[in-house]
């Protein structure tokens, strides 16, 4: 790795412990040029504006995602379970993503955040689009769906970032509130998302599962707790 592109990535490395730490919109290009003693020029050298560091560490987030869910496809046993392995990857809202969430939800509520919720998405799809075509083409080969429509990869993320976008509305207005997390509300939620999938795969009726209610109310619990 060159010099210039290891200070690009301690440069974000120090952005996200401190996005994380202390909240994206309380952090300043400052903060971030002190934690790591870098001149302001050094910093526009690698982003134009702080907005852009937090569109890298979206994409750089969404990499990571795709690779923890390569892994977890060499476990998984059936052609189903892949696919789920693929939705639950795809997932924002997972305990390994809480901390980034956290830091991302007061902004992206706000009007003026919800291109940052896009870039997320939009990095999100472009990582797990291919991985979703893939299974998607292997279980229909081995007949354990049936969808009746060609590369529908592209509509089911778009569900799951509905999904997530949903779920997490009601974790920021419970966490706002000092409320406790109504399972039963995300459960419905959960429900409404997952047959609409199997629909569209023609799955079998509760073969798909994007996540567990349960680990929901840990990412809350985590979020709570940041």
């Amino acid at each position: 790795m060159r010099k210039g592109d290891e200070k690009r990535q301690e440069l974000l490395q120090a952005a996200e412990r401190l996005f994380c730490q202390q909240g994206y919109e309380r952090t300043s290009v400052q903060d971030i040029l002190n934690e790591i003693s870098l001149s302001k020029g050094g910093f526009y050298h690698h982003f134009a504006s702080k907005e852009e560091v937090l569109t890298a560490l979206c994409d750089r987030r969404a990499e990571r995602a795709a690779m923890y869910t390569a892994e977890a496809l060499s476990q998984a046993e059936s052609a189903l379970q892949r696919l789920n392995a693929v939705l639950h990857g795809f997932m924002p809202l997972r305990r390994e993503e809480a901390d980034f969430v956290a830091m991302l939800l007061p902004t992206i509520e706000k009007a003026e955040g919800r291109g940052i919720a896009m870039t997320y998405q939009d990095a999100l799809v472009a990582h797990f689009s291919p991985l979703l075509k893939a299974e998607i083409a292997a279980a229909s080969a081995v007949e354990a769906i049936y969808p009746p429509v060609k590369d529908i990869e592209g509509v089911i993320l778009h569900l799951v970032n509905h999904c997530w976008m949903e779920a997490a509305a009601e974790m920021a207005c419970a966490r706002r509130e000092g409320q406790r997390l109504e399972q039963l509300t995300l459960l419905h939620l959960l429900e409404k998302y997952r047959r609409a999938i199997e629909a569209l795969l023609d799955a079998p009726f509760g073969s798909m599962e994007i996540i567990r209610v349960e680990e929901w109310d840990e990412v809350f619990r985590q979020m709570k707790d940041i």
